[in-house]
């Protein structure tokens, strides 16, 4: 008898959670709309001070020896001849034209993909190597961050294909066994003195020495060398209601740079297409000499 019943509790808990023939079970994703709050815009470097910190003494650091890395891409045909270099990115600008004499001039192995020699857009950096022998601060302007204005770093020029670039038949490096290799290479930059805008944000303690920077515009070449004259720097601090404080401040500036001749004598290639091409024919179609 109590077999029975619990074999008939069991039979109607059973019946009671089927689904039944009219049913079915669908799982849908409601979308439920949130309202999130509004948030005013801040900056982080804004500090409440009466007056900003004022630049004194501006020294710029002289001699500084370092590497200055240049980023190319490099067309290299199948004859192992460099027809065309589109700098990417450099240590500050007007290098072009003397990297692409020392380029045109450099007799390359040629890639190689499925056993033959191909065209192929390779990707480089050349470490050059020298020193900034000195420069000026021409103008210079500190203020005060904008309390609701965050800042943003400018972003790195990228150059767009050009459409002779686009038309240039070119396996990309991923696609290689063998990248091109330089017979040998030598890379000279003479001498030159220039102008270059820069925007950066400084921490000024209340002992007038900048402690922490932030660069918003500046060329890589010259960073490490500006970071080593700030060094050297000499600000009237901000000031608080009770007197000096640590502040932030806007710092834009033009500068005089001298640098002396650079030089490399080794290239490092990649294997990341960084600047766009237009894929080569299949082998069998592919001309002499890619």
């Amino acid at each position: 008898m109590r077999t029975t019943a619990a074999l008939a509790t069991l039979l109607l808990a059973v019946t009671v959670s089927a689904e039944k023939p009219w049913e079915t079970r669908l799982d849908l994703a409601v979308p439920v709309p949130v309202e999130l709050p509004a948030i005013a815009p801040f900056n982080p470097f804004a500090t409440p001070a009466s007056s900003g910190p004022t630049a004194i003494g501006m020294p710029l650091r002289k001699k500084f020896v370092g590497t200055f890395p240049v980023t190319v891409a490099a067309y290299v045909d199948g004859n192992g001849v460099c027809q065309r270099l589109v700098l990417l990115r450099g240590p500050w600008t007007g290098l072009g034209a003397e990297l692409q004499a020392a380029f045109t001039t450099t007799p390359f192995t040629p890639g190689r993909s499925f056993g033959g020699p191909v065209a192929t857009w390779m990707p480089a950096i050349v470490d050059l190597r020298g020193r900034i022998d000195g420069g000026r601060v021409l103008t210079i302007q500190v203020s005060l961050p904008d309390p609701e204005a965050p800042y943003a770093v400018d972003p790195l020029p990228t150059p767009s294909a050009e459409p002779h670039d686009l038309a240039r038949q070119a396996v990309p490096v991923e696609r290689l066994d063998q990248l091109p290799v330089p017979k040998r290479f030598r890379a000279r930059i003479n001498a030159r003195t220039w102008r270059e805008n820069v925007r950066f944000l400084a921490e000024v303690g209340a002992s007038g020495k900048v402690e922490r920077v932030v660069f918003l515009a500046c060329p890589d070449g010259l960073r490490g060398w500006l970071l080593a004259s700030l060094t050297g720097w000499s600000f009237h601090p901000a000031e608080g209601a009770s007197g000096p404080v640590k502040a932030w401040g806007l710092v834009e500036a033009t500068l005089e740079v001298v640098a002396s001749d650079l030089a490399a004598d080794a290239l490092r290639a990649g294997r990341e297409t960084l600047y766009p091409r237009a894929d080569a024919p299949p082998a069998a179609d592919r001309p002499p000499g890619g």
